[in-house]
């Protein structure tokens, strides 16, 4: 029979033999070199979210929504615009295609479509062609970058080596070296505004001019870019 007092016997002995190991590697210690490092860059967005909303009881010629859908439509397939892609109706909280809101024979009042384009100049031609109709409620609702996860990519990859280079430059200010990064800790965002330059003046300097003719030299709708941004803070080993 085995007493309470060899168990307990057993298990401080236990102890004993595995205490010198925890204790070292609790308290082992090496020199490091820390390095915060940011990386940015500011790129032109190439997917336009617009916002266009159709009040029927705002409508001066009390065309119905469903007129002035038809219409919107024409005018937009005028630019080259694929219709059936870039045009969503946003309703009751939900997108549906244009295929499937074009089959509803359900009559509305109101309604929201969100309009995808790639750059600015397609933009201007579209809020133009729409004023014309009498749609006048449109904002550029959000902006994108197709490729932003290649510039993130290229952002770290660019800071750490930067992190890399500045470590390697103090170490070898005291006659040390760097050896391997033992910790990384990265952070990425991104910040821009969506709300396009020039806009309100714009509105009206194109119901003076011809809307296919723009000349290259007028003023024009900017959209404002969007900054990425990468954070690396880093961790390198020290050496003699």
């Amino acid at each position: 029979m085995i007493t309470m007092k060899q168990i307990l016997k057993f298990a401080a002995v236990a102890i004993i033999a595995i205490a010198p190991a925890t204790i070292w590697a609790q308290t082992e210690s090496q020199p490091y070199i820390m390095q915060n490092i940011t990386c940015e860059q500011e790129v032109t967005p190439d997917e336009l979210y617009i916002s266009i909303t159709i009040n029927e009881k705002e409508n001066k010629g009390k065309q119905s929504v469903e007129e002035l859908q038809t219409k919107m439509i024409k005018e937009l397939q005028s630019l080259h615009i694929d219709v059936e892609k870039a045009l969503t109706l946003n309703f009751m909280g939900s997108e549906v295609s244009y295929t499937t809101f074009r089959r509803s024979a359900v009559p509305r009042t109101t309604a929201t479509y969100i309009l995808k384009l790639s750059d600015a100049d397609t933009m201007q031609k579209v809020v133009a062609k729409l004023e014309a109709l009498g749609i006048t409620n449109i904002s550029l609702a959000r902006t994108n970058y197709s490729k932003e996860n290649e510039i993130y990519n290229e952002l770290g990859a660019k800071a750490m080596k930067q992190a890399k280079e500045a470590a390697a430059s103090l170490a070898g200010a005291i006659g040390q070296s760097i050896g391997a990064a033992i910790s990384v800790n990265s952070n990425r965002y991104s910040s821009g505004n969506a709300q396009p330059r020039l806009y309100k003046a714009r509105n009206t300097m194109l119901s003076e001019v011809n809307i296919d003719d723009i000349a290259d030299d007028g003023p024009r709708i900017e959209v404002g870019k969007i900054t990425y941004n990468v954070n690396v803070n880093v961790k390198f080993l020290l050496s003699e």
